[in-house]
């Protein structure tokens, strides 16, 4: 797999590592800064600094005193931290013209943070990361296991012993002089490691570094912890009781480090063991014994140990002995017996296509600017990507075995999760207070898919992209969850999950394999208004890939023993979303807004009841009506060409020449009074918002407008909802709003999860921005300015991968625009008004008539909520009414 990103690496007086790579493909510059300082770094007693550093860090510094995001998401940035065991990142893929704006504020609060740093935004930040630590860890099914596990594995010295998330307990401890005797240690230019991608030129970007760096003061150097990896001499035995309707069970071992030379077979080894479908733990467990219903496995390495893992989610009705002892059934055979070469190689492939993946973006997260950063950190040396992968290519069935015998020993932890009962109730002269301007505009053209003519009267739209070898494929196809019959929601959905499971030439575990080894798996995505069949492959396996989707769209059999497997499964899945507060909140949402057992309101996953009573025939006849008889249209994007590419999607889909689309569904467009719906979910130490109403269809007048509107509404990270009950109160994580657009009429939603405590305050301050938006503060100038250019700038970005540029196609083909409607779009934006803005939030959105569902534990919050003074009802939490 030749690799070659071409990079420059410098390094500044005061230590700093400065890689530039240039990248011209789209107008946008990648700024990704690491700092090797991650959770390993922090005392016993003083867990979760590093994270909420992360947080601290987006407060403002000296020269630009206020929120870090406000500059960036007015330039239409993408800008995110996140922390590990072993590193601290940030990143702002900024349009091109703004590099030096990126540049500066990194620097800015690299080497001023504590001079603007207070003790109201120290509060206000560590409120924010417990909040995170409720949504992630505590509300979240199975969340606190891998911190149980962690203590286990490491001893209560080991810079592991604890998750990165931190305790409540020392967060609420900590001082701010303790954070900033953290920052003055470990966020210093020797540190760091910055990381310049994209539309750049080297030379201006070295110097600009050197500008905004260069005079930044260093630290002393770190001490770093060398290799501790602590053995196990016997297994460690726990449980834990959950609110989940399953059990879980976790078997975990400490292994090698990062780089460690048995770190490619170990990541083999747990591939072939569970990962995807043809994994031997899947098809004992899953597939043949029935006794689980999923199944994982992975090796994480980090700087100084690593940790493999292995789980299985039991089965309605299965023992937990039998499961474990599936589960030892198939170690214990990888390490009497290697595995087959074809099970390596089928690894590898899963292994290569996650690597090349990720040098689809040039920036975010795990993009070029990030993997650069990652090996220079950890390795000294960013040319690394190029050639690390081969490490893998030279795997044999033997290292698997091998390590296989080693790591998975009897000292090990064994944490088995049970349901918990249920219960009731720069230079001397620089200025750094100028902020920078823009540089030098590049133009972006966005691509517009040449229309094909096939056999049969169907069209391929395609778009070439040839920076990676890689190509996607789509079938759209008109339809959607909007035709399942009104006694069977959920029946596409259902009939989708299935026609991966046998056709007329492959069986279920031939399907599994196959896609496994080449690590391009059919994926039938059934949603509202439309079916999308797809696959992505790397460009050596697209033949077998596309044939592969072709069999599975065309050809599916449907056999009882796996109608009968994938309905228990579904049956299962939907009991254990009571589990999820989200989930719950999204499925009695919509039928709260469109109907309950509407076309429009139902849940796409169907319900319990209705799903038992799916058989075959039900199944067949919705492919027929949603495939066999319906008008596809294909979308190909990637390393491909055009006219070749449709003669051969007429070979492999010869025969199919499609019917007429069918007739749109109307969609229910009433509103009700103001009412809170409350679903109880008990002891929950989170409650989940969402306050909708219907809203305008995507083809209206209006969506330009609507979606400037709500991008100051509640769109973006500094958007009113957002700095209001997350920045200035402390109540969320994170609190936003959105449409889901839609042919027919859509829905707009606003919430998030907010602090059980605070549920009442929380859905106050949502009522008061629905109304200030409605009539007493509309949208100002500025806030609409900021949000009309984030939107135009950050409009480039959305075209850089291929599966990006097929979710255009997508819009193309569902809404029906012309092919090249995306040319215009920046004109639409650029046209929307200040006035347009007000107008459209005063006649379509209506803060009195909004549904507010409210999922959290109704002995603490209900009375609280009375106190609004809006209507309360009761629901289960499948949306029926209790009383």
């Amino acid at each position: 797999m030749p690799i070659n990103i071409s990079f420059e690496k410098h390094t500044l007086s005061n230590g700093l590592d400065v890689i530039v790579h240039v990248d011209k493909s789209i107008p946008v510059a990648a700024v990704n800064v690491w700092y090797h300082v991650g959770s390993q770094n922090e005392e016993p007693d003083r867990t979760g600094f590093a994270h909420l550093f992360e947080h601290i860090m987006f407060k403002g510094s000296k020269h630009h005193n206020r929120e870090y995001f406000l500059p960036l998401q007015e330039v239409g940035a993408s800008i995110n931290g996140s922390t590990t065991t072993d590193r601290t990142n940030y990143y702002e893929d900024v349009p091109a013209e703004y590099l030096e704006l990126a540049l500066w504020l990194e620097a800015d609060r690299m080497g001023f943070l504590l001079d603007a740093l207070d003790e109201g935004g120290f509060a206000t930040e560590r409120e924010v990361v417990k909040n995170e630590r409720r949504q992630s860890y505590e509300n979240r099914p199975y969340g606190l296991a891998s911190q149980e596990i962690r203590k286990a594995l490491f001893p209560p010295n080991h810079p592991y012993n604890w998750q990165t998330i931190g305790s409540q307990e020392h967060l609420d401890a900590a001082s701010i002089d303790d954070v900033k005797a953290f920052f003055r240690r470990f966020y210093s230019p020797n540190n760091a490691s910055l990381s310049i991608a994209g539309d750049v030129d080297p030379e201006e970007a070295v110097k600009l570094a050197e500008k905004y760096f260069g005079d930044l003061p260093p630290a002393p150097p770190v001490a770093r912890l060398q290799r501790w990896a602590p053995p196990m001499t016997h297994e460690v035995r726990l449980e834990l009781e959950d609110a989940v309707q399953l059990p879980r069970i976790y078997i975990a071992w400490v292994g090698p480090p990062r780089f460690d030379a048995d770190e490619p077979a170990l990541d083999v080894l747990m591939s072939v063991l569970g990962e995807g479908r043809s994994s031997r733990m899947y098809q004992s467990l899953v597939y043949t014994k029935q006794n689980a219903r999923a199944v994982s496995a992975y090796f994480a390495g980090m700087e100084i140990a690593g940790e493999l893992r292995v789980d299985a989610t039991l089965a309605p009705g299965a023992t937990l002995e039998d499961v474990e002892a599936s589960m030892f059934a198939e170690i214990e055979r990888l390490q009497n017996e290697p595995p087959t070469a074809e099970e390596v190689e089928r690894a590898v492939n899963s292994l290569e296509a996650q690597y090349v993946h990720q040098l689809e973006q040039v920036g975010g997260f795990g993009g070029k600017a990030d993997l650069l950063n990652f090996f220079n950190v950890f390795t000294g040396d960013p040319g690394r990507l190029n050639s690390d992968f081969d490490r893998y290519l030279a795997v044999r069935p033997s290292d698997v075995q091998r390590v296989a015998k080693q790591y998975l020993t009897p000292g090990r932890v064994r944490l088995v999760v049970n349901p918990k009962p249920a219960v009731v109730a720069a230079e001397a002269v620089l200025d750094r207070t100028v902020q920078p301007g823009p540089g030098r505009p590049r133009r972006f053209e966005p691509p517009t898919p040449r229309r094909i003519a096939m056999a049969g009267g169907v069209d391929l739209l395609v778009v070439e992209k040839h920076e990676v070898p890689i190509v996607v494929a789509g079938v759209y196809l008109p339809g959607g969850a909007v035709l399942d019959p009104s006694d069977a929601p959920g029946l596409s959905a259902f009939m989708g999950r299935l026609l991966s499971e046998g056709t007329k030439t492959r069986t279920s575990t031939q399907i599994s394999e196959e896609a496994d080894f080449l690590a391009a798996h059919p994926n039938i995505g059934v949603d509202r208004e439309n079916v999308i069949a797809s696959t992505e492959a790397l460009s050596r396996h697209w033949d077998r890939a596309i044939d592969l989707l072709a069999d599975v769209v065309l050809n599916p059999t449907f056999p009882e023993q796996e109608v009968d497997r994938v309905r228990r499964e579904r049956v299962t899945d939907l009991r254990r979303l009571r589990d999820d507060a989200n989930a719950i909140a999204e499925r009695v949402a919509g039928g709260l807004l469109f109907g309950r057992d509407s076309a429009h309101g139902h849940p796409i996953s169907g319900r319990e009841a209705a799903v038992e009573a799916f058989g075959r025939d039900e199944a067949v006849r919705q492919h027929e009506a949603l495939f066999l008889n319906s008008k596809p249209t294909f979308l190909i994007v990637g390393d491909v060409e055009g006219e070749a590419i449709a003669r051969q999607l007429e070979t492999v889909f010869s025969g199919w020449r499609g019917g007429q689309a069918p007739a749109e569904v109307p969609a229910s467009s009433s509103r009700i009074a103001t009412t809170i719906y409350l679903v109880d979910k008990p002891g929950a130490p989170q409650s989940v918002i969402a306050a909708g109403q219907i809203g305008v269809p995507r083809n209206h007048p209006d969506y330009a407008a609507m979606t400037v509107m709500n991008m100051a509404f509640g769109g973006q990270f500094t958007a009113r909802l957002n700095m209001n009950l997350r920045e200035d109160k402390g109540y969320t994580y994170g609190y936003r709003s959105r449409f889901d657009w839609r042919k027919s009429a859509s829905s707009y939603f606003a919430g998030g999860a907010v602090q059980t405590a605070v549920t009442k305050e929380a859905l106050f301050e949502t009522m008061k921005e629905f109304r200030d938006l409605h009539a007493n503060r509309p949208i100002g100038a500025d806030e609409f300015e900021k949000a009309q250019l984030g939107l135009i700038r950050g409009f480039p970005p959305s075209f850089e991968t291929p599966s990006q540029v097929m979710r255009r196609l997508l819009d193309i083909a569902h809404f029906g625009f012309p092919d090249d409607y995306f040319s215009s779009h920046v004109a639409r934006l650029e046209a929307v008004t200040i006035d347009d803005v007000h107008r459209v939030a005063a006649e379509h959105v209506d803060p009195e008539q909004l549904s507010i569902v409210v999922v959290g534990d109704r002995a603490t919050i209900e009375e609280p909520l009375r106190e609004l003074g809006m209507p309360i009802v009761h629901l289960d939490h499948e949306g029926q009414p209790l009383e």
